[in-house]
């Protein structure tokens, strides 16, 4: 009797978004800044998902090698490329998920505040056309900060 008091309802945690483990097994991910050190082992993470159908990589560069490279494992998800701003809207038209690992490396000469402030506009312009296009989705930002 003790165990259902002190366990939380999991009804409580899937109702929100229907993302849970056990409820949602078919989602698309996009993942914006997937051609960089971080979105291309993150991408092939999520194409091994049996959660994911559909996976929407997008980045302003080399995407569509990415793409094709992924879209060879033997899975049920799908793989698309998307490159360039143009194509933003349509990498995350009707994602569940929009994960960015998207960003600039630090440079030599430029300080930890030029850094974050170019990796906090590339950001920024990501997110308003997630909140236009997608605005149901669930987010998530890798905001690296390397010294």
């Amino acid at each position: 009797m003790f165990s259902r008091i002190a366990r939380p309802s999991l009804a409580v945690c899937s109702s929100a978004r229907n993302f849970s483990s056990s409820s949602q097994s078919n989602a698309k991910v996009a993942v914006l800044g997937a051609s960089g050190g971080i979105g291309q082992p993150l991408s092939l993470l999520l194409k091994n998902s049996h959660r994911v159908t559909h996976l929407s990589l997008y980045d302003v560069m080399h995407t569509p090698g990415v793409a094709a490279d992924l879209s060879h494992i033997s899975t049920k998800a799908k793989v698309t490329g998307h490159l360039g701003s143009d194509q933003l809207a349509d990498a995350v038209r009707g994602a569940d998920l929009v994960l960015i690992p998207a960003g600039v490396p630090r440079k030599p000469g430029m300080t930890r505040d030029d850094l974050f402030n170019t990796n906090a506009g590339i950001v920024r312009d990501l997110c308003e056309v997630c909140a236009e296009v997608c605005p149901d989705a669930i987010m998530g930002i890798f905001f690296i900060f390397c010294v």
